[in-house]
């Protein structure tokens, strides 16, 4: 795999839907497969692992001081251990409460990216950033203020959950922005840091979710087919579309285009399991993507939130 040149705009968007449409289907695959939440991060890490660490060596092949200096870069380490926290914990979150919570919830991940820009990025937010962070807590409150009122704990520790795999897909983004800096500050568009990170953090999933993959072994050939699918195609191949994508987008494109996730992922679960989102949890859903689009505007060089 020869260093190739960036896609334009036009086919960098396609393959960013194409990564958001991947991702929306796990709210229906996790729902459905017969195992613990658990063993499902990690059987998907499992089947996504040839994928992932295959491009991962083709690109350090041609890139091979970029790989190395990507192997040794604490901040790739993070975004690897902070991957393995979101995968998990969303799956988890899933599981427990609606799949239009879950997703809606870790999706306010941008926030957290806006909020720790110049901290850890030293990049500066304006009134736009703030007025997002705000619409987003309307809506997070709007989740847990009606949940609060009409279902069980076990669904309030899944929007928990799913608030911990929103600090984990921060973690994501940030940790591999800062490992994509050079020395003198400026940026690489290499994809390789981005792709060991992603090859390690399903790694270390898969050695998390060991013992729940051990006591929850697929008993029938519907179940490893689901669990296959969903790790090469909704876990490897979306990651490998998002890694072609992302430098070639500003991030209103990429933000712009991922909505396509949190919009279709209640849409499949309704259709496959009947589930519905609360009305209020559809309010509040619109004001964490209203307020993602809004943050997304002046946020150029920003990555979106991952999955």
């Amino acid at each position: 795999m020869p260093p190739s040149r960036p896609p334009s705009r036009g086919v960098a968007i396609a393959l960013m839907l194409g990564a958001a449409l991947l991702w929306s289907a796990g709210g229906v695959a996790i729902k459905t497969a017969a195992v613990s939440p658990v063993a499902i991060a990690g059987w998907r890490s499992m089947f996504a692992m040839p994928v992932l660490c295959l491009v991962a060596l083709a690109r350090a092949r041609f890139e091979r001081a970029t790989a190395t200096a990507a192997l040794r870069s604490s901040w790739i380490r993070v975004a690897a251990v902070s991957y393995a926290l979101m995968v998990v914990t969303f799956v988890v979150a899933t599981k427990r409460t609606t799949a239009a919570n879950a997703i809606f919830i870790q999706y306010s991940s941008i926030v957290h990216v806006a909020i720790l820009s110049w901290p850890v990025l030293r990049e500066r937010i304006g009134w736009r950033e703030g007025v997002a962070c705000a619409g987003v807590l309307v809506g997070l409150s709007m989740f847990f203020g009606d949940h609060l009122a009409i279902t069980s704990d076990r669904a309030q520790s899944g929007n928990a959950l799913a608030f911990v795999s929103s600090l984990g897909a921060a973690a994501v983004v940030l940790a591999i922005r800062r490992g994509l800096r050079v020395p003198g500050g400026a940026l690489t568009t290499s994809a390789v840091p981005p792709a060991i990170a992603f090859a390690m953090g399903n790694g270390l999933t898969l050695v998390a979710c060991g013992p729940w993959m051990l006591a929850s072994i697929p008993r029938d050939a519907q179940t490893w087919a689901l669990l296959a699918a969903m790790g090469v195609m909704q876990v490897g191949i979306s990651y490998v579309l998002y890694g072609m994508a992302v430098s070639r987008l500003t991030a209103l494109e990429s933000s712009l285009a991922s909505t396509l996730d949190p919009i279709l992922n209640p849409i499949w679960v309704l259709l496959a399991t009947g589930e519905r989102p609360s009305p209020m949890a559809v309010v509040g859903g619109a004001f964490v993507i209203g307020s993602v689009v809004l943050l997304a505007a002046p946020l150029r060089s920003v990555a979106p939130p991952v999955k």
